[in-house]
């Protein structure tokens, strides 16, 4: 059974409100920045409620074309169009006895909203091509990344249908909210992308940590999500360290290191900063300067500065890559 991952206050709210809906057949928004795990929340409420054992069917609104609506929520008749070769089950149909969830509903046109609202007051429909009724007997979640009342407002959404979706709703928070709950987070999937991948992966070093904590999350739970993924697949050893994190999160180590700078435009590496960092990491962050420094200063010649640095080239290269230090940007501040 899927859960959602965290000890913190907002989301134990969360967590409560589920168990307080989930039992109860009415229709819930769940609302939401991208990547808080609306979808996760739906498919909770789905699997506690009294129609788990039916069906669970997701539906991206904004990807239904008008033109294909209502076979597409409703399915249609042998002969009912040109093409229309067979019986096709819609949506509804296809989610008889469970629960169809209406993922970023306010990404549906027009058309989408005005035959969801039908449905959902009637609570039968007719497949195209045929005259028979049928009973809509599924329970309703929709998901928004955006402020309903705000699109009711500005005409984008119908107000009679968020009205009918929103008799209870459910707020996500968004990671940044929540900070306490990343460490839990990446715990859990980094267990998972282990043995997805097949890599013995027992924990996170302090400096991950550290970043990750510090770090806002614009992306949220999906963001924290791939960028263990990535981790996982680049990452050697038993310890998940920072040089196999993405560039954009590598860099906040160094970030935290800089001080001033001489006229070249090189920043260099604050003492009291190396002085709390683990030795490995310390020397990962000197190292990072150290050869940024030496590419300045050979305009981006690697052979040059591998012969400075006293080591072969192919090494130096090798050591560009590890530390995502690219020589073609120093030979452009060159140029400039």
């Amino acid at each position: 059974m899927v859960c959602l991952i965290g000890k913190s206050e907002l989301i134990n709210e969360v967590k409560i409100l589920i168990e307080k809906v989930a039992p109860l057949d009415v229709q819930v928004l769940i609302t939401g920045e991208t990547g808080t795990g609306k979808d996760l929340a739906a498919r909770i409420i789905h699997e506690k409620s009294l129609r788990r054992t039916g069906p669970f069917v997701p539906v991206n609104c904004g990807a239904i074309p008008d033109s294909l609506l209502e076979s597409a929520l409703f399915g249609h008749e042998k002969g009912a169009f040109t093409g229309a070769t067979g019986r096709v089950k819609g949506f509804f149909e296809e989610a008889f006895g469970g629960t169809l969830f209406l993922d970023e509903i306010s990404e549906g046109s027009l058309s989408l909203q005005t035959a969801l609202l039908r449905v959902l007051q009637e609570e039968v429909f007719f497949k195209v091509g045929s005259t028979r009724q049928h009973r809509a007997d599924c329970r309703i979640i929709a998901a928004t990344n955006k402020d309903l009342r705000l699109e009711v407002s500005r005409g984008k959404f119908r107000e009679d249908l968020y009205f009918r979706l929103n008799i209870f709703e459910i707020r996500m928070p968004p990671l940044r909210d929540r900070k306490q709950d990343v460490f839990d987070l990446s715990q859990y999937y980094l267990k998972k992308l282990s043995n997805k991948y097949k890599k013995e992966i027992k924990g996170i070093s302090k400096e991950v940590q550290r970043i990750f904590r510090s770090y806002h999350w614009p992306g949220n739970v999906r963001e924290l999500f791939h960028v263990l993924e990535r981790a996982v697949i680049v990452e050697s050893s038993p310890i998940l360290s920072p040089y196999s994190l993405p560039k954009y999160l590598q860099d906040k180590i160094v970030d935290q290191a800089k001080v001033g700078g001489d006229k070249d435009g090189y920043n260099g590496t604050n003492d009291d900063v190396l002085y709390h960092l683990p030795i490995l990491e310390a020397k990962r962050v000197f190292e990072k300067r150290y050869l940024e420094r030496l590419l300045q200063k050979t305009k981006g010649n690697v052979s040059v500065a591998a012969t400075i640095a006293g080591i072969r080239r192919q090494n130096l290269y090798r050591k560009l890559e590890q530390l995502n230090i690219e020589p073609a940007k120093f030979r452009k501040k060159a140029r400039r």
